[in-house]
């Protein structure tokens, strides 16, 4: 490969340790002294030699532009561990390592930091059987952390170069990520929303591909040419912005790599979200939601927004099925990295986020109906629930959906194809639900609503049943007859949730999300199809529609390979 650039090591052991009470008790040196020798000495020679060795030739691959060197170490390396002894002697040695080699990251622009987690799920914990329980009890942990716990903060310690040479992170079930004896400061500082990472030199050769203007700048655009429910039908490739173009001050032009599919994409090309006057407008840009990188940055912008040319950066505004776009800078947000997980997040995550704070005055100890909730933003809705600690129903129409809402936490998943939601909530939650988000409409929205208890709320996010059941493919509009006399029985309310009027918490409900996924609370589930270019995002709206997809429907905008990104 000719060179190196990241280099992990997570070569460690765990053997029993000399059992020092026992010797404590014997009152002398004996034979149990040396039981188990061969093993913690090979453990030493694993957890804390093999970390010497490995560092040493990484850093002898990296001399040429230098890299970063991250030892998955452990808790026991800056904790007390009793009962094993040996296994926290070699851990924190190899701690003392990491932060000994701190001067290298300004000598060499080669960082070394490292990962303390504690007792993490994996098939060498559990091997542990007593010894596991003790730390446990030592270390007051509530549980085991999970995989993607540890995952997330190693993955933060690779982008942040920020934290320096020696950086140590530990990881723990009570506080979540937190810098141990910080460098930089001498103090401690927990870690919370996602740090904005610096401007990667290869997203800057990606977003800035081109731009020589050798093929006179030319970029592609959806756009809808007609109103219709049809997507397919209503839009069309057309010439987007100029990658040449000069910015005015304060805009941001953005090469898109990812964009988002969402089930109100009829609904924009159907002219509904711009009033009578719509066909008026077209044609209208198409998407709402994309993820890039900045190509070039217009005067003023680079210090308000605080990025520059390489740095990622989330959008939010129509027109995001395009190749490139010229954004203000106020409506372009930095996030942490390119990914469908990152698109997933934006329309999705935010509209769940928000509508159940916002519109659904979501509490805990309450029991909480998610329908559609397998879908782009019911996943979120169901894990954000739980989290706040409810009960949570959830609704789909397969096996497989059913499966992931089930890993998700859902505590009763109804597959509506195989019995009657109707029912289960007549028989099984006699005292009514509490909270519903609801996006599903028709008969789905009937059955939510003469479910739900006193003083419950009905968060309508959408009417997905209803988008092309109306005339010639249209809204189909429905009334609700005795609606008021339901909801004045029970002190009941059902409200509507439109994202764009909750624009001012975008930012700070996306870091809270970014937070949550990043410490492995929140999974985001992506749809495995893969959309690849303008030319397949109708492909990927009929997906959608379609009933069939499972998690976010993401489309690679520009197709280049996005592993480095």
């Amino acid at each position: 490969y000719g060179a190196l650039d990241v280099c992990i090591l997570n070569a460690g052991v765990g053997f029993a340790s000399p059992d020092f009470r026992a010797l404590l008790a014997e009152g002398q040196a004996s034979s149990s002294s040396h039981v188990g020798e061969a093993d913690w000495r090979r453990m030493s020679a694993i957890n804390l030699g093999a970390v010497v060795e490995g560092a040493a030739l990484a850093v002898s691959n990296m001399r040429a532009r230098g890299g970063v060197v991250l030892v998955n170490a452990s808790s026991a390396g800056i904790l007390p561990a009793p009962g094993l002894e040996a296994y926290a002697a070699t851990k924190a040695g190899a701690v003392h390592f990491v932060r000994s080699l701190a001067w290298m990251h300004q000598a060499a622009n080669i960082r070394v930091c490292c990962v303390c987690p504690q007792f993490t799920d994996t098939p060498l914990v559990q091997s542990m059987g007593k010894h596991l329980a003790q730390q446990i009890q030592s270390w007051k942990m509530p549980r085991v952390l999970r995989v993607e716990e540890v995952v997330g903060a190693i993955m933060e310690l690779l982008a942040d170069d920020g934290e320096g040479g020696g950086a140590v992170l530990a990881v723990t079930a009570q506080a979540g990520r937190t810098y141990w004896r910080r460098q930089k400061s001498g103090r401690q500082q927990k870690s919370g929303a996602p740090r904005r990472p610096p401007p990667s030199p290869e997203l800057a050769a990606w977003a800035t591909l081109g731009m020589s203007g050798h093929d006179g700048g030319v970029t592609r655009k959806l756009v809808a040419t007609k109103l219709s429910p049809d997507f397919r039908a209503a839009t069309a490739i057309v010439e987007g912005v100029s990658r040449t173009a000069s910015l005015a001050p304060g805009q941001v032009l953005i090469r898109r790599a990812l964009t988002g599919v969402n089930a109100s994409d009829i609904n924009f090309t159907s002219g509904r979200y711009h009033g009578p006057g719509a066909q008026d407008l077209l044609p209208l840009d198409v998407g709402f939601e994309s993820v890039g990188v900045v190509a070039a940055v217009g005067a003023h912008a680079a210090q308000k927004l605080g990025v520059a040319v390489g740095s990622p950066v989330a959008t939010m505004s129509y027109g995001g099925f395009s190749e490139y776009a010229v954004e203000e800078f106020k409506n372009v947000v930095p996030v942490p990295a390119v990914s469908r997980e990152t698109v997933a997040l934006l329309t999705s995550g935010l509209t769940a986020s928000i509508a159940l704070e916002q519109s659904g005055r979501m509490r805990g100890g309450e029991t909480v109906l998610v329908t559609a909730a397998a879908g782009g933003t019911g996943q979120f809705a169901v894990q954000l629930a739980k989290l706040a600690g409810n009960h949570v129903i959830a609704t789909c129409g397969s096996d497989q959906k059913a499966d992931l809402l089930r890993q998700l936490g859902a505590h009763r998943v109804v597959n509506y194809r195989k019995e009657s939601l109707k029912q289960v909530l007549k028989s099984e939650y006699k005292a009514g639900v509490d909270l519903v988000y609801e996006s599903v409409g028709g008969d789905m929205f009937n059955t939510a609503l003469n479910a739900l208890a006193y003083k419950g709320r009905l968060v309508v996010i959408g009417m997905m049943s209803q988008y092309t059941s109306g005339k010639d493919g249209g809204w189909a509009v429905l009334s609700h007859p005795g609606l008021p006399e339901k909801l004045l029985n029970k002190s009941a309310t059902v409200t509507g949730f439109f994202l764009p009027h909750y624009a001012r918490l975008f930012k700070s409900h996306l870091s809270r999300l970014h937070a949550l996924m990043s410490t492995g609370q929140l999974r985001v589930e992506v749809d495995p199809k893969s959309f690849v270019g303008l030319e397949s995002v109708a492909d990927a709206v009929d997906h959608l529609q379609s009933g069939n997809s499972l998690g976010k429907v993401v489309v690679s905008i520009n197709p280049l390979q996005l592993s480095r990104l």
